[in-house]
């Protein structure tokens, strides 16, 4: 397995990796609005401060991205797992790196935000020590709220 920076070359894979696995819990991909962080992945003009993609066997298996909020906080969007790879480390191994590219740009704060039937991605952060915040407002799409200080 390889973690390494999204091309735009990934940007079709990455974004066929977020439709199948929100639509396993019932969602459906929004790239212009909700999911624009990850639709951007690769791009020249891309807002994101980091971009990562999880390669196995020579298959893009997973995505995600961080965008720098305010000062030295940073935001956690489009962590995500192709179906076929999950329980073979490779989210672990992506957030993973993820933290340590943000702790490189000197971020000192990391939010996100998840759904409640997500509950795979929630052990997992949980188990790298995020804590869980106030719910974000509904129009975010998500119902959970989770920070981790990396500091």
């Amino acid at each position: 397995m390889q973690i390494r920076k999204a091309l735009l070359t990934d940007n079709d894979h990455v974004r066929t990796v977020v439709r199948k696995s929100l639509a396993s819990f019932g969602l459906i991909a929004d790239f212009e609005s909700l999911d624009a962080a990850i639709g951007a992945i690769g791009r020249a003009d891309s807002p994101n401060d980091i971009e990562l993609v999880a390669e196995v066997d020579g298959r893009l298996g997973g995505c995600l991205v961080i965008q720098r909020r305010q000062g030295t906080s940073a935001k956690l969007f489009g962590f995500h797992v192709d179906a076929g790879m999950q329980g073979r480390g490779v989210g672990r191994a992506l957030l993973t790196e993820g933290i340590a590219e943000a702790r490189r740009n000197n971020f000192t704060r990391l939010d996100l935000e998840t759904c409640g039937d997500m509950h795979a991605a929630i052990h997992l952060y949980e188990s790298f020590g995020w804590k869980r915040g106030p719910d974000p407002l509904p129009e975010s799409g998500a119902d959970r709220f989770y920070s981790l200080a990396l500091t």
